[in-house]
């Protein structure tokens, strides 16, 4: 629908709205019981776009009392952590588009950090000059808090597993006897306890309801940027600079069985993709392949540098499971993402030759996004 004739739909129906209550009662209920903190702002960027009005949302996340704001820049709120690269942008992204979307850490009245997320439009008048700004926020605090509380359990469910893979103490024939005696050394039981106490802390984030329909809002809320370095929400993404194939097995090795393993699982599915897409679509095929990506999946989330394309590894494969008897499953799309799948996991665990392990990765990711999108 053009835009033009999209607008004075809009404006009809808006008039049929203001039959029953004025343009002001309408806007000051909106914004009152708005779940989103709401501030406005003038369109004068020379004097920082000064607060106008913030609903009450807005004022308790920052702890201000709506006078203290209103004349004031949102700059107020920014500090030593607040992302100065995304907030650089924003005027000029403004008058360009009319609209930024970013975060950053804002800092409440009290001095305390919170990360916020904003989305910013213009008001304009009937000339189509922006006369004010208009920021929905959401305070993602708690969001923050089950990202750290994730990488923590990731931690020691890593160092559980390499403990059990690798430590003599485990492994090694003292530990076995042990066993056989229906014992544990005491290494072994700490790190089962310690554990233990991680996966009863996470019962809620480990019982499969995270990737619920219910909690798919929160979930991707995690990849937006928060924090002063441009980083996700998950601190894992602090080690994601490059790092060459070489540096990478020199400091994470993993066990020969184990890369055989998802080698092995990469070959089988790459030539199942390879016969769809000489041949059509083939239910059966498109089950075992679903059922390849997620051994992958598996095998990639013991290696913890490797989380992110190991989640849409696995979200591929249920997004293929809730299509399976569409025989339109977009072939090329599926042949883009598995190549990208191949030449990552080659590169990386077979000829361990690259110079940043990443990008593979990304570009997975990138191409998993894709697929996804086309299937939904």
């Amino acid at each position: 629908m053009p835009i033009q004739q999209e607008n004075v739909e809009e404006t009809l129906f808006f008039s049929q709205l203001l039959k029953q209550t004025s343009a002001i009662e309408l806007l000051k209920q909106v914004l009152m019981h708005s779940h989103h903190a709401v501030v406005i702002t003038d369109a004068d960027r020379n004097n920082g776009y000064r607060i106008v009005y913030a609903n009450k949302k807005f004022c308790t996340h920052t702890g201000y009392e709506l006078a203290e704001l209103v004349g004031n820049s949102p700059a107020i709120l920014q500090g030593p952590k607040s992302n100065k690269r995304v907030i650089a942008k924003l005027s000029a992204a403004l008058e360009r588009d009319g609209f930024f979307y970013g975060s950053s850490i804002n800092y409440r009245k009290d001095g305390s950090m919170y990360p916020v997320e904003w989305n910013i439009s213009a008001v304009r008048n009937e000339q189509g000059v922006a006369t004010h700004y208009i920021s929905m926020q959401k305070d993602l605090t708690n969001l923050r808090r089950l990202a750290e509380q994730i990488q923590e359990s990731t931690t020691v469910f890593k160092r559980f597993y390499f403990n059990a893979t690798h430590n003599q103490a485990f492994v090694g024939p003292e530990a076995r006897r042990f066993r056989i005696k229906g014992k544990s050394t005491p290494d072994a039981i700490e790190l089962f306890d310690e554990t233990l106490t991680e996966l009863k802390k996470n019962e809620k984030l480990l019982n499969g309801n995270l990737r619920s329909e219910a909690a798919e809002e929160l979930f991707e809320d995690a990849f937006f940027d928060m924090g002063p370095d441009d980083l996700g929400a998950f601190s894992s993404k602090q080690q994601k600079g490059p790092e060459s194939a070489e540096g990478f097995w020199l400091e994470c090795p993993i066990e020969e069985d184990d890369v055989a393993c998802l080698l092995e699982a990469v070959d089988e599915v790459d030539a199942e993709v390879g016969l769809i897409q000489a041949n059509g679509y083939s239910q059966q095929r498109i089950e075992l392949i679903i059922k390849l990506y997620k051994e992958l999946a598996n095998s990639l989330y013991f290696c913890v540098e490797f989380n992110d394309g190991a989640l849409i590894i696995d979200e591929v494969a249920v997004c293929l499971t809730q299509h399976l008897s569409d025989s339109d499953i977009p072939i090329e799309m599926l042949v883009m993402f598995n190549k990208d799948l191949f030449v990552w996991i080659k590169e990386v665990f077979d000829a361990k030759q690259c110079d940043n392990i990443y990008n593979g990765e990304t570009n997975t990711i990138a191409a998993g996004r894709q697929l996804i999108a086309m299937l939904n």
